[in-house]
């Protein structure tokens, strides 16, 4: 277990969001819509008896999507108060066999007990680490060869966020261009990285290659906006259409809140 006070991220920066985090997310219509996108997504690559590593696994919705797929799942966060709602969710599903709870440091993260056939970290937790290269160097020797890694991660550029803060002459508008910005997340600066399709190319190469990128999130709009979807049926039901016939595309994936990367172990390094 890992000393989360040494660590660039304060420990408890996500804790006071934990309990509204399912409310506000994860159990609205659109974000139900967008984490489905994702499990969809990664079916093909589960199956009863994997083990799985839920990299930054927040509350628990796709650890306990995992365990109800005979998944054994090691959930891991760098917020105490998100592994307590693992902890319920886990409980009250009786999957609490299946689903494994550790603190650690998305920084320095010591990805112990695998080796895993199944890594996913959703809905922007890399974002909130400095070095994708060292997430790699410490995925590499716990993923299985030919194993799955799963990024789903906020890019370089949304156009819903552009076009959103755009129009209100808002300085956020642009604030994902040049891969780097602050959040204030209880009342802490912290900063972000927006990491692009090349940068996480780059830090996994060698151990792992991609198979594929996709949107989440093209043309459903980011959490921000939920609120202003929901109040408008016909453009939520007209979105929906549009997202499900053209968020596959890689070419749209760019204009994306999320990206959603599939990466594979390599058998045998590959060279530099």
């Amino acid at each position: 277990m890992v000393d989360l006070s040494l660590a660039g991220v304060p420990a408890n920066a996500f804790d006071p969001g934990a309990t509204q985090y399912d409310a506000t997310f994860s159990h609205r219509s659109v974000g139900r819509l967008l984490r489905e996108e994702v499990w969809q997504t990664i079916a093909p690559f589960v199956s009863p008896g994997m083990r799985v590593l839920d990299l930054g696994c927040g509350t628990g919705e796709d650890a306990l999507w995992l365990a109800e797929r005979g998944c054994i799942v090691s959930a891991r966060d760098g917020s105490c108060a998100m592994l307590e709602q693992v902890r319920a969710k886990a409980e009250r599903a009786g999957a609490i066999a299946a689903i494994e709870t550790e603190i650690i440091d998305l920084n320095a993260p010591g990805c112990n007990g695998g080796p895993y056939d199944l890594v996913l970290a959703n809905f922007g937790a890399l974002n909130c680490v400095a070095n994708l290269q060292t997430i790699a160097q410490s995925l590499a020797p716990a993923v299985r060869a030919d194993g799955v890694v799963i990024l789903v991660t906020m890019g370089r550029f949304c156009v819903w966020e552009t076009l959103w803060y755009g129009l209100r002459l808002d300085r956020r508008s642009f604030r994902r261009w040049n891969g780097r910005a602050t959040a204030t997340i209880a009342n802490r600066a912290l900063p972000i990285r927006y990491w692009s399709a090349r940068e996480i190319e780059r830090a996994f190469r060698g151990a792992f290659c991609i198979q594929s990128v996709r949107g989440i999130g093209v043309f459903l709009p980011p959490s921000y906006m939920f609120s202003f979807v929901e109040r408008h049926p016909r453009l939520l039901q007209t979105l929906i259409r549009l997202e499900k016939k053209f968020a596959r595309s890689r070419t749209l994936a760019g204009m994306a809140d999320h990206q959603l990367t599939i990466l594979r172990r390599n058998a045998e390094p590959a060279p530099p």
